[in-house]
């Protein structure tokens, strides 16, 4: 919008270009799947929990009843304290992380995904991510459960996306209102609730019909009604794309061309080509309209600049070096925070970047402790130490590395207790490792640090390990891992696999709940058919007990956080939900023989604490079924 009574020569150039590059430049129109295989590849990602829509009439259609239990998340989201993120960027900053990768809805995102080969995307510095974007070039895009369960087990909130591209039709249905409200602002309202995610990123990349002339108006009263509808607990965040003149022209940052649809909105995302000039002015924008600039997130390209290759150029910010994994980021805050890619670190699990252990070598002599995922369906959690350099030069022989594994501030007056299952490494006889606990005295606010020694070679199963959390007048603000005494060698080597950390209230978990009514039952949508175990939870009508105030109670699951189902004595896989897909290799360890199956489910409690089903033999031929079309 301009107020200086000349024309907006660069939104006429922007107009103008756009008009000749379709005309002198026409891209090939690529028809796609049809909508018959669109529609059956649909259905097959169903069955494996994935769920997107196409089409305005696919999102219409859709109601609560077609929820399939495997596609919510369970997890809740956990709250987070603002002491324990964002130690070196200040409090103030946030995070928002849009994925995008190859397209997204992978097999290895699905309820049972196939063992994988190679390792793919995952964000493993979830301490640093505010709110996490699933992204995906569909209209509609459904956080996949498993991501919002890791999400919300680390107090990240998730975010489903609502696209409208160039190609997309029928985009004025978009503002269709059935008794006087929005029906897609009803419709992604109960699909965040249904699905068990946090809101909505809303990018419209396609100008507005040109026979709508109340359109930016609709649009804003449209975001306002899914923020209602939504409620306080969850959030929409706007796109800079579409502007309130109803073309797409990138603002790269707060203007009169969006404000109103940001402010509408819980906040804005900005485009990606903004400079210290934007900045300015958008802080200027939005002191003016009262708006926080908490609720402005500046975009990032992390997937590098494009000056080798065809097509406008995409010059981020800073001009040189901007892109990829040299972001503004690092230029703004002095420090290392990694993006996207497979072999990422995990910052709160590094006393230094990743750059820095590949050249330790070269610095001062230093030990030093890091941490990475292991893979599988059920993956640990493996601790390092390594000595780099020459030791004999170094100043601290004999002293203990630490390596913080969690921020907490949690009391610390013997009512609560760590319990943990691992299994400690056989290292060099010089090196002694375990866990220790900081706690801070409230009085003089000095530091405390308590370390528990674990014998080497030892498998911490079921037993676990078991701390009191006790220091009189103080508080618990870090778990984490040490290492004492000399390697003896340079290389590196493996001390500790945690699969397992839970901090509750001292004394068993109320276990007064049963898990039954196991059986097997055939799911049918359209042509596909699918074999599931499916199982009921029940609490003890005699139970007098109250579920403890601060754990978590899942609004599918109730008190279990997940399953485990064993079928044959082994168990094959864990579910998040009260229904478990059943693969054909779950059976090949059962003997050609048998007639029945022996199943059993074993609910895992959010307090740590486990229940097991009774075992219930079924007979084989429940799992035998043709079909058609199979996921």
């Amino acid at each position: 919008m301009d107020t200086s009574g000349f024309p907006d020569w660069r939104r006429i150039g922007h107009r103008i270009g756009k008009g000749l590059k379709d005309v002198l430049d026409p891209q090939p129109t690529n028809p796609g799947p049809s909508p018959e295989e669109r529609k059956a590849q649909r259905t097959r990602d169903s069955f494996k929990g994935l769920v997107y829509f196409d089409n305005f009439a696919e999102v219409e259609a859709w109601s609560e009843s077609d929820i399939d239990p495997i596609q919510q998340a369970n997890q809740p989201l956990l709250f987070r304290h603002s002491s324990q993120v964002h130690d070196d960027i200040g409090s103030k900053t946030k995070l928002t992380l849009c994925h995008d990768y190859k397209g997204g809805y992978h097999d290895y995102e699905s309820v049972r995904p196939d063992p994988l080969s190679t390792e793919l995307y995952s964000c493993k510095y979830l301490q640093f991510v505010d709110t996490f974007i699933y992204f995906s070039h569909k209209l509609v895009c459904i956080p996949p459960p498993s991501w919002s369960n890791v999400l919300h087990r680390n107090g990240s909130k998730v975010l489903g996306t609502f696209l409208i591209e160039p190609q997309t039709d029928d985009v004025e249905r978009l503002l269709l209102k059935r008794d006087g409200k929005y029906l897609l602002a009803r419709r992604l309202a109960e699909m965040a609730t249904g699905y068990g995610f946090d809101g909505w990123l809303l990018n419209i990349e396609k100008d507005a019909p040109k026979d709508y002339p109340r359109w930016s108006q609709e649009l804003t009263a449209f975001i306002h009604e899914l923020r209602v509808n939504l409620g306080e607990d969850k959030a929409v965040i706007w796109y800079d794309a579409l502007t309130v003149e109803g073309d797409v022209y990138y603002q790269n940052g707060l203007t009169p061309s969006n404000i109103l649809y940001a402010m509408a909105a819980d906040g804005i995302f900005t485009n990606y080509k903004w400079t210290d000039k934007h900045l300015a002015a958008t802080k200027a924008s939005a002191t003016a309209a009262g708006m926080p600039t908490s609720k402005i997130f500046f975009g990032i390209d992390v997937w590098a600049q494009n000056t080798n290759m065809p097509g406008p150029l995409r010059v981020t910010y800073p001009a040189e070096g901007g892109g990829g994994t040299n972001t503004g980021l690092e230029t703004q805050t002095g420090g290392y925070l990694p993006c996207l890619g497979s072999q990422d670190p995990l910052p709160n699990l590094l006393p230094l970047s990743a750059r820095d252990w590949a050249e330790a070598h070269k610095g001062p002599i230093t030990r030093m402790l890091y941490a990475e995922l292991g893979m599988g369906s059920f993956p640990s959690l493996t601790v390092f130490t390594k000595l780099a350099g020459c030791y004999e030069e170094a100043e601290e022989h004999g002293a203990a590395v630490c390596l913080r594994l969690f921020k907490l501030n949690m009391p610390a007056d013997g009512s609560l207790e760590a319990k943990m299952e691992l299994e400690v490494k056989e290292t060099s006889a010089g090196t002694d490792c375990g866990i220790y606990l900081t706690y801070m005295d409230t009085s003089s606010q000095s530091l405390i640090k308590e370390c528990c020694t674990l014998p080497r070679g030892q498998h911490f199963g079921n037993a676990a390990v078991r701390i009191p959390i006790h220091h009189s007048g103080g508080r618990l603000v870090e778990l984490g891992v040490f290492s004492d005494g000399d390697p003896g060698v340079s290389t590196t080597l493996s001390l500790m696999e945690l699969s397992r950390i839970v901090i509750k209230q001292r004394g068993p978990v109320p276990k007064n709940f049963k898990i039954q009514n196991i059986r097997v039952c055939i799911r049918t949508r359209h042509t596909i058919q699918q074999t599931r175990i499916i199982w009921d939870w029940v609490k003890d009508p005699c139970w007098g007990q109250t579920w403890p105030e601060l754990m978590p109670w899942s609004r599918t699951t109730g008190p279990f956080k997940s399953f485990t189902v064993h079928i044959g004595g082994q168990a094959v896989d864990e579910a998040h939900s009260l229904e478990m897909p059943v693969k054909q290799e779950d059976l090949q360890h059962l003997e050609e023989t048998t007639d029945g199956v022996e199943i059993q489910v074993e609910g895992h409690l959010f307090g740590g604490d486990s229940i097991r089903s009774p075992a219930v033999t079924v007979p084989k031929a429940d799992f035998d079924h043709r079909s058609r079309d199979r996921p």
